[in-house]
């Protein structure tokens, strides 16, 4: 037996964790709607097979009493039709389309015994069945799936575990076993495995509603045959979405007890997973996989702009392991002797989270601040493993480059060969210099990114009064300010939201406000209540924004008058830039919708083709105009590689996308191209802008 396996905190014992009254609770009414469900299935079924009978038989009789060549048709019609509802039931409740992970990698236990034997022991105090299988794949997670179908709701299906390499690289071991301890978990006592039956019945249900689509796929291929088939089979699936539509009905009754059901299953879990760790071990394994998510997240998004430049990672995880350290690094923390981030609370208060939750269709996670509050209230202390999770695998760079392979397979469509590896050193150096290029000054504590700058009025040159002067530029952008502005705008957006769900555009029957729990029907009054608060804030941003410029203001009137008119003339021209780059903004996203609308119609919405490209070159035309009128611009210097030429030829191109009924999709690419290359060039002219303008602030500040 390895002696990489933590030892469990003293004194712990799953006899002594039992789930709670209110689980058994949520069990027991889970139980009740399942049997319903049940019992409703099978007299819809009972049915559907009686009508279909009924045609064959009624079928076979009309033939026996009157034999004649007209009845015969009319005879073969009802048995076909008798015949087509089996053949769809069949096809209804064996549903074998099993979502498959094509990077799903199987790894066995004479390649990686450490690993196996410590699961061998995981599973022995968990007290489950070992995993059937055990996956690798280039992901975040860490989780026990089985292939779910109608036998399987008869006959258990094997379980096995799939375990993501992006976690590997984020978490020590102490820590990668409190995870799979949180998954193990749920199949660790009878009534927890009720509650994952509960689960994958669900699930099942779920798939079977509304992902079984094999019926209809088939009706399409017969329709396109012979037009007898083709009735037939549009009666079939209608006496299906018939039964669809009353099942649908009792399942949205399940699913809203297994989302009550399911917190508790997550909760009961996590009891777990901090008694066989420690409850510090618990809090950084959350921290660490959300961190180790963002920056794989990050690698991933930058694959085809590396390939744009024929370069890739030969390693991704090594890639991600850099982005972690230097994510780290911008935040200002330590990293432990493992190269791990230290994730204190004090990084979180920097980021205000939404306050509107809305969940999946069969999952209830509990947020990370409940679960860290969980572990605490645990107060478990056992001695962590510090070591990487990959010391658990042998030789871990092999299977690292090996996922990485195949997530280029997958991804980028190209011949390694056709690349040059770009290291990970490299790839932060660059990352880092482009961060530097576009960062605002810290002493402005971020109060100016990712927002337009103020619109000026009369009160912005009014002078402070000495008095009023007391208050120093840390104290106008002290902390606290940043963090109520941030929050003044996630409030705005949240209120957004809350008003598309109270108006339909968001279908969900429930959502959460501030961790409570409500119906869609509340949205409307906590829309109103919440941009009531935001208006408030914003007269607040107004007034502040203003104070601060008049503070500037007045600092540059100190050493001149000559200085007070270029600062203002410096924001005006921010001013100007961001009111045009608005607008450039507006008529790129016009191009690029009216380009989706053109990929995505289908041969049904052929009759409308003209006319969305007419709608394109309307606004290929109107982002031609604005290319002529910003064009002598000083933003506009220092272009992108090979975009000068591409802007010539398209002041060349008329505008036409289509001749003949025969679209140049050439054409329509290099405009989508050109339209977003420019309207980032032009938006990061004007951050550039923006930090010369900031960095003039600084230089007028005593001291200085």
């Amino acid at each position: 037996m390895t002696n990489l396996y933590p030892e469990c905190p003293e004194n712990a014992d799953l006899a002594f964790i039992e789930p709670t009254l209110l689980f058994r609770q949520q069990i027991m009414k889970a139980v009740s709607c399942v049997v319903l469900f049940f019992i409703l299935y099978v007299v819809l079924l009972f049915t559907a097979v009686a009508l279909a009978i009924a045609f064959v038989s009624g079928g076979v009789a009309l033939f026996r009493a009157y034999p004649a060549w007209t009845t015969s048709i009319i005879s073969l019609s009802l048995i076909l039709l008798g015949v087509m509802v089996i053949f769809f039931l069949i096809k209804f409740l064996f549903n074998k389309r099993p979502a498959v992970n094509p990077y799903r990698t199987q790894i066995f236990a004479d390649h990686h015994p450490l690993l196996f034997d410590f699961i061998t022991q995981l599973v022995k105090d968990t007290r489950i069945s070992f995993p059937k299988k055990i996956f690798i794949v280039p992901d975040m997670n860490a989780t026990v799936f089985y292939h779910s179908s109608f036998l399987s709701l008869f006959w258990p299906a094997g379980k096995n575990l799939e375990i993501g390499l992006g976690l590997i690289n984020s978490v020590n071991i102490s820590e990668f076993k409190m995870l799979l301890t949180h998954e193990f978990a749920h199949f660790s006592q009878r009534s927890m495995k009720l509650g994952s039956y509960i689960y994958a019945l669900n699930k099942m249900l779920y798939n079977m509603l509304y992902e079984n689509d094999r019926w209809n796929e088939i009706e399409v291929r017969w329709s396109r045959g012979s037009s007898l088939l083709s009735f037939f089979a549009h009666i079939t699936t209608r006496i299906l979405n018939a039964m669809q539509f009353v099942l649908r009905k009792i399942y949205a009754i399940i699913n809203r007890q297994y989302l009550e059901l399911s917190r508790e299953m997550e909760y009961y879990a996590d009891t777990v997973a901090v008694g066989l760790t420690s409850t510090d071990t618990a809090i950084s394994s959350l921290r660490r996989v959300e961190m180790g998510g963002y920056c794989l997240d990050h690698c991933f998004h930058k694959l085809p702009d590396l390939a744009e430049r024929t370069l890739r990672f030969p390693n991704i995880f090594t890639a991600q392991r850099a982005m972690i350290r230097y994510y780290a690094s911008q935040n200002h923390l330590a990293l432990d002797e493992s190269g791990l981030p230290v994730i204190t609370d004090h990084y979180f208060h920097t980021f205000l989270k939404s306050r509107v939750q809305l969940r999946e269709q069969w999952t209830a996670h509990l947020s990370r601040e409940a679960r860290e509050t969980h572990y605490l209230q645990a107060g478990i202390s056992c001695k962590q493993f510090t070591d990487s999770a990959w010391t658990l695998f042998n030789e871990p760079e092999h299977l690292q480059e090996y996922m990485t392979s195949l997530v280029y397979n997958f991804t980028v469509h190209a011949g390694a060969e056709t690349f040059t590896e770009i290291t990970p050193a490299a790839y932060i150096d660059e990352l880092s210099q482009r961060h530097r290029l576009y960062e605002y000054p810290k002493a402005f504590n971020d109060y100016y990114d990712n927002r337009p700058f103020a619109d000026m009025n009369g009160e912005f040159t009014r002078l402070l009064s000495p008095e009023e002067m007391e208050g120093s530029l840390r104290e106008i952008y002290h902390p606290d300010n940043i963090v109520r502005m941030r929050a003044f705008y996630r409030d705005r957006q949240d209120a957004e939201t809350l008003q598309a769900i109270s108006c339909g555009q968001f279908q969900t029957n429930y959502f959460e406000f501030d961790g409570h729990k409500y119906s869609a029907a509340r949205a409307k009054q906590l829309a109103r209540m919440l941009s009531a608060e935001v208006a408030n804030e914003q007269e607040w941003l107004k007034t502040h924004d203003q104070q601060a410029f008049r503070y500037h203001y007045t600092v540059a009137m100190q050493h001149s008058p000559a200085v007070a008119a270029l600062l203002k003339e410096k924001y005006t021209q921010i001013l100007q830039y961001q009111q045009t780059g608005h607008q450039l903004n507006e008529q790129v996203i016009r191009i690029i919708h009216c380009i989706s609308l053109l990929f995505n119609s289908g041969e049904e919405e052929m009759e409308s083709m003209p006319a969305l490209f007419d709608e394109l070159s309307a606004e290929c035309w109107g982002f031609r105009m604005m290319m002529e009128n910003i064009n002598q611009a000083a933003l506009f210097n220092n272009l992108p590689p090979g975009m000068t030429e591409k802007l010539q030829r398209f002041r060349e191109h008329d505008c036409t996308f289509m001749q003949d009924m025969i679209p140049d999709y050439v054409a329509i690419q290099e405009l989508h191209e050109i339209s977003s290359v420019m309207m980032e060039h032009f938006n990061n002219g004007v951050i550039l802008l923006k930090k010369a303008y900031l960095e003039f602030l600084l230089t007028l500040e005593p001291g200085e």
